[in-house]
């Protein structure tokens, strides 16, 4: 089992891009936590969306980061060749998220570090910096995801969504979501399901292929992103009063025409210091749609 593993971890390693300099994990009681460093230099941590996103979809971050910085990818619990025994409620939550990332803090000897977040990696990034502000030297959120479970927001989010949908696809998202919500959807119904939901997260529809294979570059855990969720709603999700315990900076780059941009609105509401970047021509993924000039703003917020 363990060779087997390690064949794993040889070939994820290969995947990740050629400039994934080591590929190592921790040793826990539910299995192994995996994690990949990029470059030298001062630490920025990586966490990718989702949840349950693989970690993949963040590597090209991790690779533009490593030639200034040494950036640390994260495969999250749940994600990637990081699978807990066993999988369920007992080892998928955010307190087990959040002491994961401390755990590979002081696995790497590092007292602080600045964290970068995308969606639900921003969420992470930041219940980390309210549960261990002291460990936390910066953190750059991109796109972030919900600072609270609320059903406003969750309505919001939808109909942002649909918003940017014709009728016609519309009526098929409607249709789909019932055959899902049923378990009666192939998989050729939720490819088209996915495929509907991420033309509303993007700027460009003309993308839409391109940007498929970057977003979905790899399978998500839809277990781990069941557990979660289940989990944020048990403890009833909310930053709103805990996120001023983080004192240090914050900086959000999202995407202007994300149809998640309200969030970060309401996030500069709760914590007014954040300095806010918005990237032009682009929805939820501005790493991909606006790559230029993401990562000229990333720099600077470095």
């Amino acid at each position: 089992m363990r060779k087997f593993s390690i064949l794993l971890a040889l070939l994820l390693s290969a995947t990740l891009l050629s400039s994934a300099q080591t590929t190592d994990s921790i040793r826990t009681s539910w299995g192994h936590l995996y994690y990949h460093l990029y470059g030298k230099g001062e630490p920025v941590l990586v966490l990718s969306g989702g949840p349950g996103n693989s970690c993949l979809q963040q590597a090209g971050v991790a690779t533009e980061l490593g030639k200034t910085h040494q950036a640390i990818l994260l495969e999250q619990r749940g994600t990637g060749l990081s699978i807990p025994v066993p999988l369920d409620s007992t080892t998928i939550n955010l307190k087990a998220a959040v002491d994961d990332v401390r755990l590979l803090l002081d696995h790497l000897r590092l007292p602080r570090v600045t964290i970068y977040g995308h969606s639900w990696g921003a969420m992470l990034a930041m219940n980390f910096a309210v549960t261990y502000p002291q460990r936390v030297k910066k953190l750059v959120l991109a796109c972030p995801g919900y600072y609270k479970f609320d059903p406003g927001f969750f309505a919001t989010h939808i109909n942002n969504l649909k918003v940017r949908m014709g009728l016609s696809d519309i009526s098929r998202y409607d249709s789909l979501e019932k055959k899902i919500s049923a378990r009666q959807a192939t998989k050729a119904d939720s490819a088209e399901y996915n495929r509907i939901i991420r033309m509303s997260y993007i700027f460009d529809k003309r993308m839409i292929d391109s940007m498929l294979k970057q977003i979905d570059v790899a399978p998500s855990n839809t277990t781990m992103q069941g557990l979660m969720i289940q989990d944020l709603n048990r403890i009833h999700y909310d930053l709103s009063k805990t996120l001023p315990r983080y004192k240090g900076p914050m900086y959000v780059i999202g995407g202007a025409q994300d149809a998640l941009s309200f969030y970060t609105y309401e996030l500069k509401q709760i914590h007014p210091a954040a300095i806010l970047y918005w990237i032009q021509g682009s929805g939820h993924f501005p790493m991909f749609e606006q790559q230029k000039a993401f990562f000229e703003t990333l720099k600077k917020t470095l």
